[in-house]
């Protein structure tokens, strides 16, 4: 709906003498339809993207390989770090050997 002038009211205009009630609430229904439409088609939008972000995120990981007796750093992760490690703190650990 428009808002109306209180001017328009006194002084009949096109604007006010023109508008049908009828079709005016015709077309907002039909208004409100078109946006719930829309808004599903956007759900499925966005659902199916997240599924292909999902998807995509195993590809980034490389399958390694060790051998035996192959020198490696073991990642700190937040849960073993020091607790007065600062921010600029070791992201790795010492050097292990592949036993196994």
């Amino acid at each position: 709906m428009e808002a109306v002038i209180p001017v328009d009211i006194c002084m009949p205009t096109l604007h006010t003498t023109e508008i049908d009630q009828n079709q005016n609430t015709i077309q907002l229904g039909l208004a409100l339809d078109q946006s719930e439409d829309e808004r599903r088609e956007v759900q499925i939008h966005i659902t199916a993207y997240q599924q292909q972000i999902k998807a995509s995120n195993g590809k980034k990981v490389k399958p390694r390989e060790f051998q035996f007796s192959d020198l490696v750093l073991k990642r700190v992760i937040q849960s073993t770090k020091e607790r007065n490690s600062e921010k600029l703190g070791p992201n790795w650990e010492s050097a292990y050997f592949i036993t196994a």
